[in-house]
């Protein structure tokens, strides 16, 4: 049976988490196969112990177990099999992350939705979706990668962090973020119709995302004041 783990600043930790994950993959990922090996095996042990604090049903953290045990399993496949087997290894992780990440975000927003009092926790996890959201397309465009490789176009200065493991799935976080902010530096470019696709896509809904959660957060916020204002006048 699994536990659910509800501390009291849990979308904290998980902003904590995703922060401290985007600043050393770029770092420390490409310095060999030993500290790319241990970095993943901290990230696996925080996907494992992330489902028991943010996912509250059971049925959530079923799912989320489930997920997160395909994305261990192709992760510490892509170490030990070889190019031809690696390369499908890397198609499933990144499938997998990009499933278990959109759970992730649906389950937040419907914690979110569903309150009637809006904590500071609470907005923390809705930039935690926010961040999450990046994390979805910078795994879709890796895997479009995979597949089809003429589909971006890369300046040469970076294009080696593409031989990298860790270094081509920080560059593609880049690319999604840099994306999703609307900001296109054209150091890597789309070039081909699947990623033209999820390029507008990504600007699409994190513009939708930014409109309706906020409004969202400033409706539940506006409410509980006036709520409040109501109870000091009695």
């Amino acid at each position: 049976m699994i536990r659910a783990v509800r501390p009291a600043r849990k979308h904290l930790a998980l902003l904590v988490v995703l922060v401290g994950m985007l600043l050393v993959q770029p770092l420390s990922g490409h310095r060999g196969v030993a500290v790319g090996a241990f970095f993943d095996a901290v990230v696996a042990g925080i996907a494992i112990y992330l489902p028991l604090i943010v996912f509250e049903e059971r049925w959530e953290r079923h799912v989320a177990v489930i997920l997160v045990s395909i994305v261990i399993a192709s992760n510490a496949a892509i170490y030990v099999l070889p190019r031809g087997g690696r390369l499908i290894s890397e198609a499933v992780f990144h499938s997998a992350m990009a499933t278990f990440l959109s759970f992730a975000i649906a389950v937040i927003l419907h914690g979110i939705f569903r309150k009637s009092m809006i904590r500071f926790d609470d907005v923390v996890g809705a930039f935690c979706g926010y961040l999450l959201l990046g994390l979805v397309w910078a795994n879709l465009y890796t895997l479009i990668y995979l597949i089809l490789p003429g589909a971006f176009a890369v300046n040469p200065q970076v294009a080696w962090r593409l031989g990298h493991w860790h270094q081509r799935r920080a560059l593609f976080e880049y690319l999604s973020f840099t994306t999703l902010m609307t900001l296109g530096y054209g150091d890597i470019t789309p070039i081909g119709p699947p990623v033209y696709t999820l390029t507008w896509l990504e600007v699409m809904v994190g513009q939708f995302y930014m409109a309706v959660v906020v409004a969202q957060l400033v409706g539940l916020k506006l409410a509980q004041a006036l709520t409040e204002k109501g109870q000091d006048r009695k």
